[in-house]
């Protein structure tokens, strides 16, 4: 055994240097679970050092069951337990608590072991019923880890110094952030409906701008809006600093500032003179729009490569609906950081593990060369590291919001599949697949009397819930995790091609293809459009898109009469739904929908019965059933109208929508004229019955 007064030599070299350098750095302690929990106890004292472990040895240990619990904390010094198991998200949001001068410590087995160690964050990526004897993500970790000029305090090779090495008397520059607290305050003094967006890295004082920019308009009344709370901390505490006033992390309110949740500030719409909506990237784009049309002047604010998620898909999204619809509307980025120095190490570490630094260069105007498909293994993408960032980056992009955790997802999931399409041999469309199914009989049974609910089975869990079939689970299928095609080339038939190619490898496999995600109109038609069909809408919003979740699926073999009977089940829900529940669908969504829908025969008293009310002087509310039983019995009929009648049909006799919202909806002048549109519309309806 190693002598530890040594390693505390070093460690003391290493902080005096961090401290001159207002760098932080990683220092990696490998061997036993014994001997690192030993070391580190010789090496730290339990003075603001944050200490992130399941186990009791170590000292102030405690292990949060989620990233956000980290996010908005500072601390002297870090210590990471791999022996708890080696989850991405929270080991990089770790990092991000680290003041400048400070050390992350993490523990693991020796590297050469890493990758066959049965690591207990493997659980969190493996379907029931799948396992693997050896992670990639650890062959990845160790082997880019070996490299880094970090401090490695190792059981077996003892002390080593990948040179490390650091600026003297390091300086911080503020002046970008004081111009952008300089805009902010000038979006609150200004012009009405200039929006300021502001992107950053994390460390780059963005909240605690819009804080500094709050303490120079008192004034004013200003709302702070986040999905977490504690990601107001420093926006709030700067403040406080600022003004001199008293703060409690607990208070939501401080002088002119008060927090409110995105689902509290749409329902309420509370007036102010500034709202500064923070970590914007993790708000559904519907709602940042919502904000955006209330509120005259605003400020959104994201981090771009964060640790809770990556905004990069905000970026594209909202970022560009902002610049066309707003021309004067104002984007800030904010490159050097603050909480620590530039390049400093411990950052460069979090970012090349985890490659949150890839970028995906766009095909742009030469779509002219062959496109090929083929699949992608696993052990394929660690060997070829610029593929691996180059379908990390385009698979950011096409999502919403990623995390730090689907790189590990990507290399270790053993039920997924990945299929990626080449022009030219450069990416333009990534599939990524997880297999389902494959379950016992017995298990299958447990699942649909909601007795067990096993891991990674998602789609085929449903099905056999809604069919009460146990074939959805013992029988494979393959699910769509998700797609994402170069944005220069939408519209194209590239993720048509890719579809089409992932469906015929898997059909020999596979009985059922299918795919969920948030429900918009666009993405509904492209999956109708390609043969899937929708048998679920979910009742509730989701959290994270804004979006009913929709699932869509596909039969591959014979196995029709499980499909078809959800098929109607779902049409005969739906409708339902649309008075109840889905109530507040857009017009264009339920259009989709209902015309994806089969047709019955529409009974002789119904047809009978609309064509005497057609004659008679009827009124809206004396037809209105009469037609919504012809709509629910022969959907196809109203895709032969216009889309303002679909919208006034949809709007008034499916969902039973007030005249009122009715006539606001469609820009009509009053009652009279909402009457004449209406009895147009049954015209035109009823014309194309026949």
């Amino acid at each position: 055994m190693h002598a530890y007064k040594q390693y505390k030599t070093h460690l003391n070299e290493l902080e005096q240097q961090l401290a001159d350098a207002h760098h932080r750095q990683l220092v990696l302690i490998t061997g036993s679970s014994a001997w690192c929990y030993e070391l580190l106890d010789s090496l730290i004292d339990d003075n603001n050092t944050l200490v992130i472990s399941k186990q009791c040895v170590l000292k102030n240990s405690y292990w949060p069951t989620r990233t956000h619990q980290i996010l908005g904390q500072e601390f002297a010094h870090a210590v990471y337990d791999g022996f708890s198991g080696l989850h991405p998200d929270k080991l990089a949001a770790l990092a991000g608590a680290v003041k400048a001068g400070g050390i992350l410590y993490l523990l693991l087995p020796e590297l050469n072991n890493l990758a066959t160690w049965q690591d207990p964050a493997l659980s969190t990526v493996q379907s029931h019923g799948h396992t693997i004897d050896c992670s990639l993500f650890n062959q990845r970790f160790a082997t880019i880890i070996k490299q880094l000029p970090a401090f490695h305090f190792s059981e077996k090779n003892g002390y080593t110094n990948h040179n490390a090495c650091y600026v003297a008397h390091n300086k911080i520059d503020y002046l970008p952030q004081q111009n952008c607290v300089e805009q902010i305050v000038k979006v609150a003094n200004g012009r009405a409906n200039r929006p300021l967006l502001i992107n950053a890295d994390r460390g780059r004082g963005k909240s605690a701008a819009l804080g500094l920019a709050t303490a120079k308009l008192t004034d004013k009344k200003v709302i702070i809006c986040s999905t977490q709370f504690k990601a107001t901390h420093s926006c709030f505490k700067h403040l406080a600093a600022e003004l001199d006033l008293q703060y409690n992390i607990e208070d939501k309110q401080l002088g002119n500032l008060h927090y409110v949740a995105p689902d509290a500030l749409l329902n309420m719409l509370p007036e102010c003179d500034l709202l500064l909506v923070d970590e914007a990237a993790a708000i559904p784009v519907p709602l940042l729009l919502k904000m955006l049309a209330h509120y005259p002047r605003i400020v959104f604010a994201s981090t771009l490569v964060g640790y809770e998620g990556n905004g990069r898909g905000y970026t594209i999204r909202f970022s560009n609906y902002v610049k066309t619809h707003y021309k004067a509307s104002k984007v800030i980025i904010l490159d050097e950081p603050l909480r620590f120095a530039k390049y400093d190490p411990l950052e460069q570490h979090t970012r090349t593990l985890f490659a949150l630094d890839a970028q995906y260069e766009e095909l742009g105007g030469d779509q002219s060369g062959q496109l090929v498909h083929r699949e992608i293994t696993q052990q394929s993408l660690v060997n070829n590291e610029p593929l691996l960032q180059n379908i990390i980056a385009l698979l950011a992009l096409a999502h919403y919001q990623s995390s730090v955790n689907d790189l590990r997802q990507l290399l270790d999931a053993p039920s997924q599949r990945l299929f990626i399409s080449q022009i030219n041999s450069q990416l333009v469309g990534v599939c990524l697949i997880a297999i389902e199914g494959g379950l016992s009989e017995e298990l299958a049974q447990q699942v649909i009397n909601a007795e067990r609910r096993p891991q990674g089975h998602l789609m085929a869990q449903t099905l056999a819930q809604l069919s009460f079939n146990s074939d959805c689970l013992t029988q494979l299928s393959a699910r769509v995790v998700r797609i994402a095609i170069d944005p220069s080339s939408h519209n194209i038939g590239l993720g048509k091609k890719l579809l089409s190619y992932c469906e015929s490898q898997l059909k020999d496999q596979c009985h059922w293809f299918g795919a969920s995600f948030g429900a918009t109109a666009q993405l509904l038609n492209f999956w109708q459009n390609q043969g899937f069909n929708t048998v679920k809408l979910g009742y509730q919003r989701d959290k994270s898109t804004a979006e009913h979740s929709a699932l869509v699926v596909k039969c591959l073999s014979n196995n029709i009469e499980i499909i078809q009977p959800l098929k109607k089940q779902f049409k005969n829900d739906f409708f339902y739904g649309l008075l109840a529940h889905f109530k507040t669908l857009g017009w264009q969504l339920v259009s989709i929908l209902i015309e994806g829908f089969s047709d019955e025969l529409i009974n002789l008293e119904t047809r009978a019965r609309l064509a005497l009310l057609i004659k008679s002087n009827y009124t809206q509310f004396s037809i209105s059933a009469t037609l919504w039983q012809v709509v629910s019995q022969s959907p196809s009929c109203i895709s032969q109208l216009t889309g303002p009648d679909k919208q006034l049909l949809i709007k008034l006799v499916l969902q039973n929508e007030s005249d009122e919202k009715v006539i606001q909806q469609l820009g009509l002048l009053g009652k009279k004229e909402l009457e004449n549109q209406f009895r147009r519309v049954v015209k035109n309806f009823t014309s194309a019955l026949k």
